[in-house]
C-alpha cells in the first residue's frame, strides 16, 4: 500500500533512474515527454495487456493455460512471459523470495506507475491547495478525517479537489453502480453568448477566491462531460482562466470517436496529463482496444466497471447494498470477505459542487457512504446564484460560515459519531476505521476532557467552563486542548442530516454520541 510518506523516497528513486540510466529509463509524464521517449510504445503495450487481464476473466484463464498463445491470439504486441511478474501474483512472489532479477520492461512499467502515483500526489497536495487560510485549514481537517474514517488507501486516492462544475443536468448513461446516484439526463449548459458571460464570471470568481488551486477543479460529477456538445469550448476557457485543462472521465468514449481523439489531443496540449474512460461492459472494453491504439491510450486510464473485471464498484450511491454488487463481489478475483463492511465513497471534492444549468452551489466533503449520506459526501450548505457577483458572494459566505480555522464556543462538544472511544486511566483512545489516536496525561486531563465530550449534549464552550470548575484549569487552556482535538478532526463537524434525504413512515434520527468501549 502506498503511503504519503513514500512520496519523497519514490521521487528520489525516479530522479536517480532518469539521471543515471537514461538509456534504460525515461519519464513519460507529461505527455510531451512520452512523445520523444523510445520506451513509450513498450510501456503502452504492457499497459494494454494488463488492462485485458484485469477486464476479462476468460482471458485470465487463457493466459494461465498458455500465455504466449493467448497474447498472440488477441493481438497483444508484448511478450507475456517477459512481463509475467506483473500479472501472475504467484510468479512475482517467487521472484521476490528468490531475489530473481526483474526484466527491464517490467521495471519501466513500474516506473511509469510511480510517475502516475507522484502525479496524483502533486494534484492532491499541491495543485488543489486553496489560497484562503481558512479554506486550507478546513480542507486539511477533512483530509485527516478521511484517513481516520476510510483508511490510508482511500486517504491517498482522494484528491479533495476545491470544486467541481457540472455543465449538464443529470447523465445520459445511467450506470447501475453510479456512486453519486446521477439523475436522468436533462438540459445542457450551452456555449451561448449569455451563458459564456456567466461562465467566465464563475471561472474568474473561482480563480480569484481559490487562487492557483483553481487548476485542481474539474467539470463533471453526476454527469458525463461528453453529454454537453460544447464541453471542449467551455473547458478551453477553464484552462485559460484556471490554469490547465482538467481531467476528463467519460463512459462514452465511443459515442463519437473522432471527437474523443480530438479531446484527448486538446486536453493534453492544454496541460492535462491523465484522462479516464469508464468501461461499463466487456464489449465496450474490446471495442475501445480495437478503436484506439495502445499508444493513443498511454495517458488514459481505463476504469474497469464491467462485471468480468477483477475489482468491484464502490459500495456507495446507487450500488450501495444492491444485489448486483453482491453478485459481483462473489465472482470478482480481488474482493475479500467482509468487503461490505469496509466504508467507501467515490466523492473526491472538499469544496464546491456547482451546477451551471440550475445555478446551484453545494459545499461538500467526502465521508463514508451510509444510510444518512448514501452518496458518500456531506452537504454542509447549498444555495442558488443569479450572476457572477452573486456567485462570488455565495462562495465567500460559505467559506466564512463553515470553514472556520478554530472552534467557536457554540460548536458541538462531542466526538465524531464513527469513533470508538476507550477511556484510559490517564487519557483515552479514539479508534476510527483507519486510524487509532491516543492521548495520555496533559493539562487539562485528557481523560476528563474525553469523559465530558462523551456526554454529547454540550457545546465546547460549556465543556471548557465545566472542566474549569471541576479541575481548576483555566477555560482558555481547556479550549486550547479542544482545538487540538478539532485540528486532529476528532470532534464532530457533521451536518445534522442529508437535506436531500426523504423518509417515509417515521422520523429519521441521527445519534451523534461516539461509541464507548
Amino acid at each position: 500500500m502506498f503511503k504519503e510518506s513514500d512520496s519523497e523516497i519514490l521521487q528520489e528513486k525516479l530522479h536517480k533512474a532518469f539521471d543515471e540510466r537514461p538509456d534504460l529509463f525515461q519519464p513519460l509524464l507529461p505527455p510531451s515527454a512520452a512523445a520523444s521517449s523510445p520506451f513509450s510504445s513498450e510501456v503502452a503495450h504492457i499497459k494494454r495487456l494488463l488492462e485485458h487481464w484485469c477486464a476479462d476473466a476468460s482471458f485470465r484463464d487463457e493466459m494461465m493455460e498458455d500465455a504466449t498463445a493467448a497474447a498472440a491470439r488477441h493481438g497483444h504486441e508484448v511478450d507475456p512471459e517477459e512481463v509475467r511478474y506483473l500479472w501472475d501474483a504467484a510468479f512475482a512472489h517467487k521472484c521476490l523470495s528468490e531475489r530473481t532479477s526483474v526484466p527491464y520492461p517490467v521495471q519501466r512499467y513500474r516506473v511509469w506507475n510511480s510517475e502516475k502515483i507522484l502525479h496524483r500526489e502533486a494534484v492532491r497536495l499541491e495543485h488543489c491547495l486553496p489560497q484562503d487560510p481558512r479554506q486550507r485549514a478546513w480542507r486539511e481537517r477533512q483530509m485527516k478525517r478521511i484517513r481516520s474514517q476510510l483508511g490510508e488507501n482511500s486517504y491517498v486516492n482522494i484528491v479533495h479537489a476545491p470544486f467541481s462544475i457540472e455543465i449538464s443536468e443529470g447523465c445520459s448513461v445511467g450506470c447501475w453502480f453510479c456512486g453519486v446516484s446521477a439523475k436522468k439526463k436533462g438540459a445542457d449548459f450551452r456555449y451561448t453568448p449569455e451563458n459564456r458571460k456567466l461562465w467566465l464570471e464563475v471561472l474568474q470568481a473561482l480563480r480569484r477566491i481559490i487562487g492557483e488551486g483553481a487548476k485542481g477543479g474539474f467539470c463533471y460529477w453526476a454527469t458525463d462531460p461528453i453529454d454537453n456538445p460544447d464541453y471542449e469550448e467551455l473547458l478551453t476557457d477553464f484552462a485559460r482562466i484556471c490554469g490547465r485543462f482538467p481531467q476528463t472521465t467519460t463512459a462514452q468514449p465511443l459515442k463519437d470517436v473522432e471527437r474523443t481523439r480530438a479531446l484527448l489531443k486538446l486536453s493534453s496540449g492544454l496541460g492535462c496529463d491523465i484522462n479516464r474512460f469508464s468501461i461499463t461492459t466487456l464489449k465496450t472494453f474490446k471495442e475501445v482496444h480495437k478503436t484506439f491504439t495502445a499508444e493513443e491510450l498511454l495517458h488514459t486510464e481505463l476504469v474497469l466497471q464491467n462485471r468480468e473485471a477483477v475489482n468491484i464498484q464502490s459500495n456507495s450511491g446507487r450500488a450501495r447494498g444492491s444485489k448486483i454488487l453482491s453478485r459481483r463481489a462473489e465472482s470478482a478475483a480481488n474482493v475479500k470477505e467482509g468487503w461490505d463492511e469496509v466504508p467507501g465513497t467515490v466523492s473526491c471534492v472538499s469544496g464546491f459542487l456547482i451546477n451551471m444549468v440550475n445555478r446551484s452551489i453545494r459545499l461538500v466533503t467526502p465521508c463514508p457512504s451510509d444510510e444518512i449520506w448514501p452518496e458518500g459526501h456531506w452537504i454542509l450548505d447549498e444555495a442558488n446564484f443569479t450572476d457572477g457577483d452573486d456567485f462570488a458572494q455565495r462562495i465567500e459566505g460559505m467559506i466564512d460560515q463553515h470553514m472556520r480555522p478554530s472552534l467557536r464556543a457554540s460548536d458541538p462538544g462531542r466526538f465524531r459519531r464513527d469513533l470508538q472511544i476507550e477511556i484510559l486511566p490517564d487519557g483515552f483512545k479514539a479508534q476510527g476505521f483507519g486510524e487509532l489516536v491516543t492521548y495520555e496525561g496533559g493539562t487539562p486531563s485528557s481523560r476528563e476532557v474525553a469523559t465530558e465530550l462523551l456526554k454529547g449534549h454540550h457545546t465546547v464552550g460549556e465543556v471548557a467552563l465545566a472542566l474549569e470548575d471541576r479541575l481548576n484549569v483555566p477555560a482558555s487552556t481547556v479550549f486550547s486542548f479542544l482545538n487540538d482535538l478539532f485540528d486532529r478532526s476528532l470532534l464532530d463537524e457533521e451536518p445534522s442530516g442529508n437535506p436531500t434525504m426523504k423518509t417515509t413512515g417515521g422520523q429519521l434520527t441521527v445519534e451523534h454520541s461516539a461509541k464507548v468501549s
